[in-house]
This record gives structure tokens, sequence and C-alpha cells, in this order.
């Protein structure tokens, strides 16, 4: 199993470079960063962890959605060609929410799983004829998006659940290649001394994902019903199937878990990255 971060790009530009470099002195081994309208533009802050680094694998986010396949092998030919073979892409359709923020409704595009497709591949045609190798894999929740995933080098699932980590890993088998790299990506409170705080941060990225996901998808497992009736307040049961939340002691048992349905790598995003304490508390429990 190998561990990585999502490092929330909003904040001072410094200080997500002192996490990026903390991650490395933690013993994680990636560390990502999604491009998305809310965020600072995914290379410049790859680009500026990079030059304070020497390990750590780093991993960017880019919805073709927001930028064509030329800008995002042109984005990732700078950073190998100025630190080398540590990068990675993860292609995702983007968050509905902040994309109907500049204007995008992500519903009103036909295709859109075919559409990621498409873009996977000319980003390998380009980044090929540059000389380039860098893994490309697939953000993905519902069932559109899983059933391209064998298209690419590795998934990584936007869910934590095991109970739809499994249901989520039999619909891409059922599709094809079973030897895809199996990842997940979760907002993430773990920790020695419970704050309650921080598990309110946790409960607001959570709710981002839930409310930025498919209808299609919700209603697989009827939380969409669920969310209708419960009006504004989404309700905890939903909530806990979209976030990796407990005290460092019980990581090792929902590793373990996981990990015997398939999964080879675990992501833990916001509020995890919350401060260097939290990180922390993320390590010790990795050792624990």
């Amino acid at each position: 199993m190998k561990y990585g971060l999502h490092l929330n790009s909003e904040s001072d530009i410094d200080r997500v470079v002192q996490k990026g470099i903390g991650a490395e002195m933690l013993g994680l081994d990636s560390i990502w960063i999604c491009d998305m309208p809310s965020q600072r533009y995914a290379p410049v802050v790859a680009s500026a962890i990079a030059s304070r680094t020497k390990r750590i694998q780093i991993g960017l986010g880019f919805s073709p959605l927001l930028h064509t396949d030329q800008q995002i092998v042109s984005a990732f030919y700078s950073l190998i060609k100025a630190y080398g073979d540590r990068f990675e892409l993860c292609i995702i359709a983007g968050d509905k929410n902040q994309l109907k923020k500049v204007g995008i409704l992500r519903e009103s595009l036909r295709g859109n799983p075919e559409l990621l497709v498409q873009a996977k591949a000319e980003i390998s045609k380009r980044s090929k004829n540059q000389g380039l190798s860098f893994r490309i894999g697939l953000g993905a929740q519902g069932p559109g998006t899983l059933r391209i995933a064998p298209s690419f080098d590795c998934v990584h699932l936007n869910i934590c659940s095991p109970h739809i980590i499994e249901w989520a890993i039999k619909e891409i088998r059922k599709i094809g290649r079973k030897e895809i790299q199996i990842g997940i990506f979760a907002p993430s409170y773990i920790y020695t001394v419970y704050n309650h705080e921080l598990h309110q941060l946790l409960r607001s990225s959570s709710s981002a994902v839930i409310l930025g996901a498919s209808k299609r998808f919700l209603k697989v497992f009827g939380f969409y019903e669920q969310l209708i009736g419960s009006k504004d307040k989404i309700p905890q049961n939903i909530i806990d199937k979209f976030s990796i939340s407990m005290p460092y002691q019980k990581l090792k048992d929902y590793i373990s878990k996981i990990e015997s349905l398939g999964v080879e790598n675990i992501v833990f995003s916001y509020p995890q990255d919350y401060s260097i304490d939290t990180m922390h508390d993320l390590a010790k429990s990795l050792r624990y």
C-alpha cells in the first residue's frame, strides 16, 4: 500500500510548499494537487514543491473541460524536464459545482466519459511524441466513469466506504483489465486528539464531494432519495460513506480491510493537510 496527501492549494503558496516538504520528510509516497477554479494553478504549485523536494511523487489532477491536451502536456514537459520523472496525471471530469462557477454545465456535455477517454488518448500521443513517459490515471466515482476505467493506467476512486469500493471494483472488472491499479482519494481526518472544528471541516469537504456526485451514482445506493428528504443538512450516515475519520489507532484495521479488496493506494484529502500537526497525526497512524 502506498500513501499520499492531497494539498489544498487555496492558501498561501509558501504554506503549501512547506506542507509538501513536510510530506516528504514524514515519509509519504506522494502529494496531489488538483487544478480546479477554486485552487491555484496546479503546475505552478507542483513546480514550487518539486524545487524544494527530492523524492516524493507529485500528482496533478486536470479536467479536460478546463484545459486542452496540449496545455496539459506542455505543463508536464516543463515539470519533467526541470525536476525529473516523478510526476503523474489524473484526468478528472471535475466537480460540477465548481465548473458551474466558470460557466461549464457538466451535465449538459453529452458523452462526458468518452471525452475523458479521448483526452487520455491525445495526451498519451502528444507526450510520446515529446519523449515523455508518465502515468495517466482516471478520477472515477459513478457508473459512467467506472465503465471507462480500463482505458487508463490506474483509477483513483473518489469513495472510501469498503462496501462501495467493492461495488466499484466489480463494476470495473465487468468491463475488462483486471490488473488495473486501484486507489482511493477521500476527505480525511485521522487524529490523535479529536478536534470538533476539524471534524466540521471534514463534514464540509465530504459534503462538497457528495453534492458534486452524479445523480445516477447517488441513486445506486439510495443516497439521492435521502438527500432530497433531508433538505439542507446531509445525513451523517452519507457523510461517513465519503470520508475517512477515526482515531489513529483504528486506521490500520481500515487499511487492512480495503487492501483485501484490491486497493493499492490511498490519498488522504482535506482537512488532513490542514496543518503540519494533522499531517504528523497521519504519519503516526501509518507507523502504528
